[in-house]
């Protein structure tokens, strides 16, 4: 008796699990077109526009040619085979190319994650996750010059045993910054089994200058961040849970206590805080089975979205309530895989995981009042 009771206990716990995942990779999801208004695909990128940070002039910074090495023998040899680089794109200027941002350095660039520190005092700084060989590093480069002439400089690497695997990064500083790890094993087909059993390996982890502290000690698959304008939130894309975490933190000694989680209904990868209305803008994969073939085979388009979460809340509670609005959507014919937005006006850039950037025209307004929708 004991042992049936066992057996319909675990049969009932996996077909939990298989229908959880059935749900999360969208076998029941059908994509369709919904695009803003007029959108184009911005030249030279064709291998990825992974993640974007946004200067206050307009200038979007982009990084191109991730790795993903975590799947091993999984991926398309294709995607190894793209040079890693960094591009800019004018906002002030949306009928230009977007233009390869040179820098000298003689050191492994795999891009991934992309933040910005923008002050009077210190100057303009971009700081990258680098998926070395040997490491993981953050770079740290000097941005001059201007919107149509910018200039880049790298400055230093960090690198830290509690850098594990790093997904993204926030700058809190011209030297410190907050890196969200999405899991604890890289480079290795152990991966899969960190994700298979939802082992929460991940982490959230502060460099404050000089040392590295765990601010979030346990965290699965948590991917891309965003400060809020008041710095006061610390925002977490969480795809396999379909949501975004809300941190509360200490702007004194940048500690992090969980606020809030909402559900957005796909997988957000990284976040963009609209600098004048606060709401959150994230690139997601709307049927993550379909990417994961795009993963395989760069031949198979997998949907691309993007998804603006409009705060309705107070100060102290902006999303307590709050409005889900679809930006985008492509079947993957124009753009596959999306993963990163940036948004000024009316225009706006959706980048992707291993495809191209796409720039929109948008006919609906975006920084309208709260009692207007």
């Amino acid at each position: 008796m004991l042992w049936n009771t066992i057996k319909i206990l675990v049969a009932l716990f996996v077909a939990r699990h298989v229908v959880k995942l059935a749900l999360l990779l969208g076998y029941h999801k059908t994509p369709m077109n919904h695009w803003p208004g007029p959108c184009r695909t911005v030249p030279p990128i064709e291998h990825g526009a992974e993640d974007i940070a946004l200067t206050k002039s307009g200038l979007a910074i982009i990084t191109s040619g991730i790795d993903l090495v975590y799947w091993g023998d999984l991926t398309d040899p294709r995607i190894s085979e793209a040079e890693g680089k960094l591009f800019a794109f004018d906002f002030n200027h949306p009928e230009k190319n977007a233009v390869e941002l040179k820098f000298s350095g003689n050191f492994e660039f795999v891009p991934h994650g992309i933040g910005l520190w923008e002050s009077a005092d210190d100057g303009t700084y971009v700081f990258v996750v680098n998926h070395r060989q040997e490491a993981e590093t953050i770079e740290i480069f000097k941005l001059s010059g201007t919107t149509e002439k910018p200039v880049l400089e790298h400055v230093e690497s960090v690198q830290d045993p509690l850098f594990t695997s790093m997904n993204d990064v926030v700058a809190t500083g011209p030297r410190s910054f907050y890196v969200s790890n999405d899991g604890y094993l890289r480079f290795t087909a152990m991966r899969a089994v960190e994700r298979l059993f939802n082992l929460p390996w991940g982490s959230v982890v502060h460099y404050n200058g000089k040392i590295a502290r765990r601010v979030v000690d346990s965290a699965f698959e948590y991917n891309g961040m965003s400060l809020s304008r008041d710095g006061k939130f610390l925002f977490i894309s969480s795809p396999f849970t379909s949501s975004v975490a809300i941190y509360e933190r200490s702007t004194e000694s940048n500690n992090l206590t969980f606020h809030q989680e909402i559900q957005i209904g796909a997988s957000p990868d990284n976040i963009f805080v609209h600098p004048e209305t606060g709401d959150l803008w994230t690139g997601s994969s709307p049927i993550g089975h379909r990417e994961h073939a795009a993963f395989e085979n760069l031949d198979n388009w997998a949907p691309s979205q993007a998804i603006r979460v409009r705060p309705l809340g107070s100060k102290e509670e902006p999303f307590e309530k709050f409005k889900l609005y679809e930006a985008f959507y492509d079947d993957g014919y124009l753009m596959s895989t999306s993963s990163s937005v940036a948004v000024v006006g009316n225009r706006m850039l959706v980048g992707s995981v291993m495809h191209k950037l796409v720039f929109c025209e948008m006919k609906t307004e975006t920084n309208l009042p709260r009692d207007q929708y």
